[in-house]
């Protein structure tokens, strides 16, 4: 027999965006109800190299292996209570007011003057400071002061990280639990306020009939068994993909999975011929703007090292053996809004379709450029590029190779962490999935409130413009409640 559930308000994903839907729901006396596909996972308060192999494959979508259509491309995404950022490092980063300009032309009613009062809230809600000193690992101080010699501007990055002890263990959920992640803000304020979440709750189908939304069908627990959640306002906060997998799985097409985009990135790796134990601090301090791109000095706990560093076999051995001489820099890059989701009949679930554009693989290339040079300035021997087949260069006057050696998708290794788009925010049904309220085009109570309605990506780590985004969704959501 099928359970049913009344609520005021439904939500489908319990991330950013869905947390704080949640949050100004219930303080406003809704009766609210979260839905999360994903297990409920607590801090484990131990530090162990075996946190990666049990963690990774219960909180990350699909184990960690997600892939474009085009296999070339990987896409970490959280699936768990608190969604993607239980396993980012909440770096906190505003767009440029530019961004906003983009979204305006392209349908979105807003501005940067409209949205800086809630990126304020959300730093002052989750205590948003710069790195304390004794949490920047050697290796990110040397790319810092690098890169300062030859004229660069890095700064320190501003995270939500709590009384951080820089663990090392950010991407599989914060070991102490002090990272401010929706897990342990905005979700624990939500149930404080009355509403509910119910883990490990597959929601399979949108019920709706004439521009009306009314149930959700859903398999809980591990014996899936049948609910039906029947609500006032349903709202759709599965994130970039997931959100547009449920509408299409539902029947509703129009414009939906389009203009998806990334933050789209690569590693390049210093050896540097001293000890710089990369692990000893917070996994990212330092930061780098360029032209259309940032540079994020990181490091990775073993396993995610391991997989992060190339070459095979005895190169790869002997690399991870060197490994406390090892310095890591990302390069992210945001893209145009050329992916697209589709849902899979043949599989039953949803597909990313991307190809790097031309324009962009550019913008990698002058990227891993700058790093092999800043890298160079603080003193490695070689500078490691992310092809699968071990690359190298020996120097700074080799850097200038990087556009002959970085320039196939299918031979180095490109991912993302900040899928963005794919139900765009525009007040034109001809391109925008949601209109100025985020409902979606045609329908009453049915809306959506993550990062799937980003227009285009913004440029830098995207979870503070989510987390604003959905402060000012949830009240145009909740203003007609």
């Amino acid at each position: 027999m099928t359970q049913v559930e009344r609520v005021d308000v439904a939500i489908v994903g319990s991330g950013p965006g869905g947390a704080v839907m949640a949050y100004e729901a219930a303080k406003r006396g809704l009766r609210t109800l979260v839905l999360e596909r994903g297990p409920h996972v607590e801090s484990t308060g131990v530090h162990d190299d075996m946190q990666e192999l049990r963690t990774i494959p219960r909180i990350y979508k699909d184990g960690g292996l997600f892939m474009t259509a085009e296999m070339d491309m990987f896409i970490l995404q959280g699936t768990c209570v608190g969604g993607s950022s239980v396993l980012a490092n909440m770096v906190m980063m505003r767009p440029t007011p530019a961004v906003f300009d983009t979204w305006r032309e392209l349908g979105a009613g807003v501005t940067y003057n409209m949205l800086a009062p809630l990126f304020d809230e959300v730093e002052r809600e989750l205590n948003v400071e710069t790195p304390a000193p004794n949490n920047v690992s050697k290796s990110s101080a040397l790319f810092k002061s690098a890169a300062e010699r030859i004229g660069l501007r890095p700064g320190y990055m501003s995270k939500a990280l709590g009384d951080c002890d820089g663990c090392g263990y950010c991407n599989v959920a914060c070991t102490v639990g002090t990272k401010k992640s929706a897990l342990t803000t905005y979700l624990p304020w939500a149930r404080e306020a009355g509403a509910r979440v119910i883990a490990e709750a597959d929601v399979e189908r949108i019920e709706h009939r004439r521009g009306l939304a009314h149930a959700l069908e859903v398999r809980v627990g591990r014996g899936r068994e049948p609910v039906r959640v029947e609500a006032q306002q349903i709202v759709i906060s599965a994130g970039a993909i997931g959100s547009s997998g449920l509408l299409l799985k539902s029947g509703i097409r129009k414009n939906v999975g389009s203009r998806l985009a990334f933050n789209a990135g690569a590693m390049v790796i210093g050896l540097f011929p001293f000890p710089v134990d990369g692990w000893d601090g917070d996994q990212m301090t330092v930061f780098l703007k360029g032209d259309r791109y940032v540079v994020e000095a990181t490091h990775n706990p073993p396993m995610s090292m391991a997989l992060t560093t190339p070459g095979w076999f005895a190169q790869h051995s002997a690399l991870m053996k060197s490994g406390h001489r090892l310095g890591y820099a990302g390069v992210l890059v945001a893209t145009e809004p050329v992916g697209r989701v589709v849902h899979s009949r043949a599989f039953g679930h949803e597909e990313v379709h991307f190809r790097l554009p031309p324009r962009d693989l550019a913008t990698l290339q002058r990227g891993i450029r700058s790093v092999a040079e800043v890298l160079f300035e603080a003193g490695v021997e070689q500078v490691i590029l992310p092809n699968h087949q071990l690359t190298t260069l020996h120097s700074a006057a080799e850097c200038e190779r990087v556009a002959h050696r970085v320039c196939d998708t299918r031979d180095f290794s490109l991912g993302s962490a900040h899928p963005q788009g794919g139900n765009p925010w525009s007040v034109d049904p001809d391109l925008g999935v949601v209109d100025d309220s985020f409902a979606v085009h045609g329908y009453d109570n049915l809306f959506v409130c993550d990062a799937s309605v980003f227009p285009s990506g913004v440029g830098v780590n995207p979870i503070e413009t989510i987390l604003a985004v959905s402060k000012h969704a949830a009240r145009r959501i909740l203003a007609r409640a």
